[in-house]
């Protein structure tokens, strides 16, 4: 259990380490590298035209739905 917990907490450190020694061009990059990523996943998924199966706003993310509720008349 402690040794789990030493190795856990260097391997914590060396990727600290390694982020700190990145530039902001390189951290950028890696940025957009994942957006598109999620980009792509949502086309594969296909994103349903309304919030939820009844097409009534959500309560998990009410700024998003007000958006979508004024355009659609929910």
């Amino acid at each position: 259990m402690a040794v789990s917990l030493l190795y856990r907490s260097i391997l914590k450190v060396f990727a600290w380490l390694a982020l700190l020694a990145r530039s902001s061009a390189t951290k950028d990059a890696e940025i957009l590298v994942l957006r598109h990523e999620v980009a792509v996943l949502r086309r594969q998924i296909g994103q349903p035209s309304r919030p939820g199966p009844t097409g009534r706003c959500s309560r998990r993310w009410p700024g998003y739905c007000r958006g979508i509720c004024a355009r659609t008349g929910s």
